[in-house]
């Protein structure tokens, strides 16, 4: 396989050829290893790892202080028929 990189920047480019002299190592070389910490750097990437705890060791009871009687609420009271109230509710969000 041959890979062929062309560089339009003249800066990054003598860059580039300071860093091969720098190194003594044939531009080949030095483009293979670099190719291939790029790719280990998608492989490697982390995943956070954090403790699962047991939730009822690590849970509490929420306590609310109540000033008002609310035994006499009733939600949804006034629907007579259930399926015939669900059946409407759906009928209208299709719409």
């Amino acid at each position: 396989m041959a890979i062929t990189v062309k560089i339009d920047n003249p800066d990054l480019e003598k860059q580039l050829i300071e860093f091969v002299k720098q190194q003594k190592q044939d531009l080949e070389e030095i483009t293979i290893e670099a190719l291939t910490n790029f790719i280990d750097l998608f492989h490697k990437r982390k995943k956070f790892n954090f403790k699962k705890k047991n939730p009822i060791e690590h849970s509490r009871k929420i306590e609310y202080i109540d000033d008002e009687d609310l035994s006499n609420v009733k939600p949804y009271s006034y629907i007579e028929d259930s399926g015939e109230y669900i059946h409407n509710l759906r009928r209208e969000k299709r719409r």
